[in-house]
């Protein structure tokens, strides 16, 4: 007597073994784990080089504050050495635009500091869509 999926077969088609089942289970299994860390792997260093968020702290040039003016326009706050200056971009051109006198220096690092980092808000925004 056949079973009723062997009836379903065409002729000259085997049934599959259950050791070749999963193989083909584990098989798709290691793609699916190939695609995590791929989509990992993009979020954690592609995304962030798309945002234009630094990717390291180290050398003697940092971005101390961004304030994005209009689309495309922006003011950096520039600290290289001992010296801050004030930079304006767009999608143009830089232009320097001042520097902080010395005595300043001190005041205006403490005020950004305080300010919250760009980055924090978006993980907030995420952590929002993980709650709901």
């Amino acid at each position: 007597m056949t079973s009723s999926f062997a009836l379903l077969l065409e002729p000259g088609e085997a049934v599959t073994s259950t050791g070749s089942q999963l193989l083909a289970y584990g098989e798709v299994l290691l793609a699916l784990a190939g695609v995590l860390v791929l989509a990992y792997v993009v979020l954690r260093v592609g995304l962030p080089r798309m945002m234009g968020m630094p990717s390291s702290k180290g050398g003697p040039i940092e971005i101390v504050a961004r304030h994005p003016l209009e689309p495309k326009k922006t003011l950096y706050l520039v600290r290289m050495g001992p010296q801050l200056f004030l930079i304006a971009a767009s999608d143009t051109q830089v232009q320097f635009l001042t520097s902080v006198a010395p005595e300043n220096v001190e005041e205006l690092l403490a005020s950004v500091k305080v300010a919250e980092p760009q980055g924090k808000i978006f993980r907030q925004v995420m952590s929002q869509f993980r709650q709901s």
